[in-house]
């Protein structure tokens, strides 16, 4: 699966939006000694380091690493696999308290519901804010492992982070609308992130303008054709760097007349930022958000 949302099929959207009400679970605050929880998905991996829990064990973990190094993973913590097809038999012989889904892994409850109890985590729902759905799904954790006052620290750095960095950004960013995507490994697309991801608020709250202007997908992101970027000739365009995939992305691109005589390429307006985790939760956006600044405060190139 593309780390970005972009391959997921249909079905298991729809299956994991019509399951993104919790079932009841345990008052695991209450139940002694910490209770042990793993991740299937870095949403609730992330969330649960965002308030001082290490999880039991996270899907993907060394890729985890990778793009999420800001709310660091310890050493140690075991890899449960493929967040679309985890290892069963580990998460078994781990014998969890409550296993953590994404709303897009839901499909999954039915495997794993055997385990332990199942905690869907919602970030990215049609028709809500994101950005609030992340806030909420780390109240809720944090709520339900009684660490409601680190939740609340980390939440609160984490607004008075996003006002320093709309602070600090120069004029001359927000003077041009901004493109934020993902490149497709053929050289002829891109997915770009718009309204229904988080990334949407964030730029606004950093006093950015998204050049992206058509409908999105349910996971708030388009997939577009590289001649509508010339729709916005002023823009920029940061893409996320996803290492392998991107590098025979931008040599497809090298070799695309079409490519070349884009304004912004021409001009020195692209550039290449770390990945982060689109599906995520606050430390994912908060990511974003410090990436965004730090890719647009440098002036341009050419």
């Amino acid at each position: 699966m593309r780390a970005g949302g972009e391959g997921l099929s249909r079905r298991i959207c729809l299956a994991g939006l019509l399951s993104a009400v919790l079932c009841p679970l345990p008052d695991l605050a209450h139940a002694g000694a910490m209770p042990h929880v793993a991740a299937v998905d870095w949403a609730g991996a992330e969330s649960l380091l965002a308030f001082g829990a290490v999880p039991l064990a996270v899907s993907d973990a060394a890729t985890y690493r990778e793009w999420l190094p800001d709310i660091a993973l310890p050493a140690g913590v075991p890899d449960l696999g493929s967040r679309a097809e985890p290892n069963v038999e580990l998460l078994t012989a781990l014998r969890p308290d409550l296993i953590l889904v994404s709303n897009w892994q839901a499909n999954l409850r039915g495997v794993l519901g055997g385990i332990a109890p199942i905690e869907i985590v919602s970030i990215i729902v049609p028709r809500t804010d994101p950005l609030e759905n992340a806030r909420t799904a780390l109240r809720t954790l944090s709520a339900r492992l009684g660490r409601e006052v680190k939740a609340e620290a980390y939440l609160a750095t984490f607004e008075s982070s996003l006002d320093d960095l709309a602070r600090a950004m120069p004029d001359r960013a927000r003077e041009r609308p901004v493109y934020v995507g993902v490149l497709h490994e053929a050289g002829t697309q891109i997915f770009l992130y718009g309204p229904g991801s988080w990334v949407q608020p964030l730029m606004l709250r950093l006093g950015l303008r998204n050049a992206l202007t058509r409908p999105t997908s349910v996971f708030g992101n388009a997939l577009v054709d590289l001649a509508e970027l010339a729709a916005s000739p002023d823009a920029v365009l940061l893409y996320l760097d996803q290492g392998q995939r991107t590098r025979r992305a931008e040599r497809a691109l090298a070799r695309s007349t079409l490519w070349q005589t884009l304004p912004m390429v021409r001009e020195g307006r692209v550039r290449a930022i770390a990945p982060f985790y689109a599906l995520g939760g606050i430390p994912s956006a908060w990511r974003c958000a410090r990436l965004l600044h730090g890719a647009l405060a440098q002036p341009a190139r050419g």
